[in-house]
Order: structure tokens, then C-alpha cells, then sequence
């Protein structure tokens, strides 16, 4: 009688590899093998990995000249041989022999240690911008002389970097274009090696990004524009209350009214208690939408126009700590602050699938409820119906206007549609007379 077999514990048992659908039903030993197979792929995949790492910045230094080179060389080269061309065997042996000569202008280590520096990271467009860059060989040897590239938004300036001892640096000085507000990438410097045919092509990166904010132009509005306020608290609604300094009439006292809102000369006058009653005031909150439709502006200045407009209003109010709101055709801004503003509006432009202001303006007003006053600011190209399906879309006890970007070709006009005014700007300076006659 055999002795029973005890039982392996759990942990030691030896998983059986699970069959994919698509092999179970085939013969027992081929689906084994595919199963082990697949199991040392991250092992195979591990080894690997350098080796296709190094073909691959092998094969990146190669231009599109270089592969060409190359490619017309073997083509040449076999076809030499087999037809016994010699001429045609010359010149492929020769083409390869280039490209394996010219790959030597790429060799050599560099040792380079740079820094991008802005005299400023935000500008108004016009201004001067310029910028520095320091590169240090952080090595002891001396390194020779070589090219670096800095791009500086879509294009790339180069330079000439000297022959460098240990442990000096080069300064360049640049400048950098700002006819257009934008948002402008600075960097990253590259080394850039290239052999004198241009069929091999080295670069490596020494530093990060750098990003200049051109903000638009702005004009002051001018004091109290923005906010249009009638008293020193604030605007008035229809609103009746017992407590605020906007009187509106006396009636007659009724249980539970404060007794401070007596108005006691005219009680002692008519025999009965009279209370002073007020209309409520509140802050102003100040909505401004931009439109970002193309077929709203007929050029592109007055997008610029619209943007700079945008930007003037939120200033002033920001400066008289005014509640106020921004929102686009394509996003609501933040408006922490003007500077934050003006960094987002560097990069506004026009969409050809941006929603009509109608659309813009409800949904800023499910997200910021209690605007008392909406300025609509368009181009020239805005039909009536968008300024009317915009103004429809206002609460009834809110003050709305537009501020319509006609061009330097239009003339300074007040317009009533409807229910709202609309003044057409011809230029950046016409803005501040603009916001005084909306009212």
C-alpha cells in the first residue's frame, strides 16, 4: 500500500499558464509554447530597450539629404555589381564613402551649461524686448567652436559660439519681436553639429522654455466709467427696503417696521406714524463678453481693437475695485488680477466654430449671478439680430451695451437697437469718449 502524497502548499504551486481563446483549440503543446513565449516578452523587451535606444539616435542625427545620399549609394553600388556598370559602381562607393567620412563631423563630447534670461517677462506690444543668454563650459578641456540655435517663437536665430577654456562662459544678447500681442516661446538653446554637405545633423537641448507675454495696448477709460454709479454706494434697483441711503417715498407704519425709519416731522404733521422707505442699492458687477466668431470682425485689426477694448475696461475697473467678469466665445478668464487678464487675452483669436454672443452671455450668467451691467464688445461684421438675441439673453434690471470695432476706415457713432446702445470705435483712443455716451 502506497503512502498518501501530501499535499504542496498554495504558495508553492507553479501557476499553468492561461490559454488565449484563439489557441485552445489547437493541438496541446503549440499553445504552451505561445504562453511561455508571451511571458518572456518583458524580458526580451528589457534587453532590448537600449539597443533600440541607441539605433534610434543613431538613425535621428541623419537628415533627409543624408538618407538620400545613403540610399542612392547602395541602389548605385548593387546595381553596379550586377550589371557590371563601373561608372554607376564608382559613384555609389563614392557617395557612401562621403556619408561615412561626413558622419565624423558629428563626434565630440560637449560640455555646456546655458541659461535664458528676459529683461522682462511681460511687455506691451511695440515695446523693446530683449534677452541674454549665457553659455559656461563646465568642463576643464577647451571646447571648440560650434553653432547653437535658439528658436524664439516660429523662428531660429543662430550663432557663432567661440572656442571655449574650462570654466568660461560667452554672453549673446538677442532681441525678440513684438509687433503682435502673443504669447511668444523663447528656447530651448540647442548645440547643433552638422557636417559640411548637411547629411547628418546633431542637436541636444541645454536648457528649458523661457515665455514673454506681449500684452495688448490699453488706453485709460477714465474714472467712474466702467462703473456708471449714481451714488456713493452703489446702483439703485426697484427693489424696496426699510434700511439703505436711496430714499424713495414715506407710507404709513406697519407692525414690525424698525422704529428708526420714523419719519417723524411728517408723522407729527398727518397724526399717524410714517417710515421712510428706500430703494436697495448694490454694487455694481460688470460682465464683458468678447466675441471670438469669425464672421463677426472684417479684419483682423479689429480683433486687436476688441481685445485692447477688453482689456482697457477691465483695468479702470480693476483700479476702482470694481466686481467684474470676463468671458469669450471660447472661455471664461480669470480676473485675479489685470496682469493675469492681459496673459490670456495674448492669445485670444478669432474660431470659425466660436457660439454667438446670445449663447456666450447665458451661459456667464448661470455662472455669475447678480450682474447689473453687460458690455458687448464685437466687430463690424455683427449683424443687428446678434446684438438683439445678446441683449435678450440680459436680465431685465441690468444696463447692457455694445462697443462695436468698426476700423480705422469708420466713423465714431451712438446707435439705440432696440433696447440697448451700441457705439461704434474706430480706434484704440476713441474708447474713452465711447464709454462716456453708452450711458
Amino acid at each position: 500500500m502506497t503512502a498518501p502524497t501530501e499535499a504542496v502548499p498554495r504558495r508553492w504551486r507553479v501557476p499553468r499558464p492561461r490559454m488565449p481563446r484563439g489557441l485552445r483549440g489547437m493541438p496541446r503543446g503549440i499553445p504552451r509554447v505561445v504562453a511561455r513565449a508571451r511571458g518572456l516578452d518583458p524580458w526580451v523587451r528589457t534587453r532590448l530597450e537600449p539597443l533600440v535606444s541607441a539605433f534610434r539616435a543613431a538613425t535621428d542625427i541623419v537628415t533627409r539629404r543624408g538618407w538620400l545620399a545613403i540610399g542612392a549609394g547602395v541602389a548605385a553600388t548593387g546595381i553596379g555589381l550586377w550589371q557590371g556598370w563601373v561608372e554607376v559602381l564608382i559613384l555609389g562607393i563614392a557617395l557612401l564613402a562621403t556619408a561615412g567620412l561626413a558622419v565624423s563631423w558629428t563626434f565630440g563630447r560637449m560640455a555646456y551649461a546655458a541659461t535664458i534670461e528676459l529683461d522682462a517677462t511681460r511687455v506691451v506690444e511695440g515695446e523693446q524686448a530683449f534677452g541674454r543668454v549665457v553659455v559656461r563650459n563646465r568642463g576643464g578641456r577647451t571646447l571648440l567652436p560650434s553653432l547653437i540655435e535658439l528658436p524664439v517663437g516660429r523662428r531660429s536665430r543662430r550663432f557663432e559660439l567661440p572656442s571655449l577654456a574650462g570654466e568660461t562662459d560667452h554672453e549673446i544678447l538677442f532681441a525678440v519681436p513684438t509687433r503682435r500681442r502673443g504669447v511668444i516661446t523663447i528656447g530651448p538653446l540647442r548645440s547643433v553639429k552638422v557636417d559640411p554637405f548637411g547629411l547628418y545633423r546633431r542637436e541636444r537641448n541645454w536648457t528649458e522654455r523661457a515665455t514673454l507675454f506681449v500684452h495688448p495696448r490699453t488706453v485709460p477709460v477714465g474714472a467712474q466709467a466702467t462703473g456708471f454709479l449714481r451714488d456713493i454706494e452703489g446702483v439703485t434697483s426697484h427693489n424696496l427696503t426699510s434700511s439703505d441711503v436711496a430714499f424713495h417715498a414715506l407710507r404709513e407704519y406697519v407692525p414690525g417696521d424698525d422704529l428708526r425709519t420714523v419719519h417723524w416731522r411728517t408723522t407729527a404733521r398727518t397724526g399717524r406714524l410714517m417710515v421712510r422707505q428706500f430703494e436697495e442699492t448694490r454694487r455694481s458687477h460688470l460682465l464683458i463678453a468678447l466675441s471670438l466668431r469669425r464672421t463677426d470682425y472684417a479684419a483682423a485689426a479689429e480683433l486687436d481693437a476688441a481685445v485692447s477694448t477688453v482689456g482697457s475696461l477691465v483695468k479702470q475697473a480693476r483700479r476702482e475695485e470694481r466686481q467684474v467678469d470676463v468671458v469669450t466665445s471660447a472661455e471664461r478668464l480669470s480676473v485675479a488680477s489685470a496682469a493675469i487678464l492681459l496673459d490670456q487675452l495674448c492669445s485670444a483669436e478669432v474660431q470659425d466654430e466660436a457660439p454667438p454672443l446670445r449663447e456666450t452671455i447665458a451661459e456667464a450668467l448661470v455662472a455669475a449671478p447678480g450682474i447689473s451691467m453687460i458690455i458687448l464688445v464685437s466687430g463690424s461684421a455683427a449683424s443687428a439680430e446678434d446684438w438683439h438675441g445678446a441683449h435678450r439673453q440680459a436680465p431685465l434690471d441690468a444696463f447692457v451695451a455694445g462697443l462695436r470695432m468698426t476700423g480705422a476706415n469708420g466713423t465714431a457713432a451712438r446707435r439705440r437697437l432696440g433696447g440697448m446702445v451700441v457705439v461704434d470705435v474706430p480706434a484704440l483712443g476713441d474708447l474713452p469718449r465711447a464709454v462716456r455716451v453708452m450711458r
